[in-house]
């Protein structure tokens, strides 16, 4: 019982160090600037329709599928 305890614990401790640095940067996005928050969003967009996606119709574009080509470019 008293190993059960403290394994659950440990896993508690190991889950909450794991999500600091989510924490951090989930913090300095919203300390940030609407009007920068607002042309990275513009700069995302803008690159999940061109090059490679130019045929992209961006109406039907999902938020998700540009953070992925996001995400790839890196």
């Amino acid at each position: 019982m008293l190993k059960d305890r403290l394994r659950i614990l440990l896993l508690d401790y190991r889950w909450r160090l794991h999500k600091i640095p989510q924490r951090i940067w989930m913090k300095l996005a919203w300390l940030m600037p609407k009007q920068l928050a607002y042309w990275a969003t513009i700069r995302l967009g803008a690159h999940a329709t061109t090059g490679v996606y130019g045929n992209q119709i961006v109406p039907e574009l999902r938020f998700m599928d540009a953070l992925q080509r996001g995400e790839a470019k890196g």
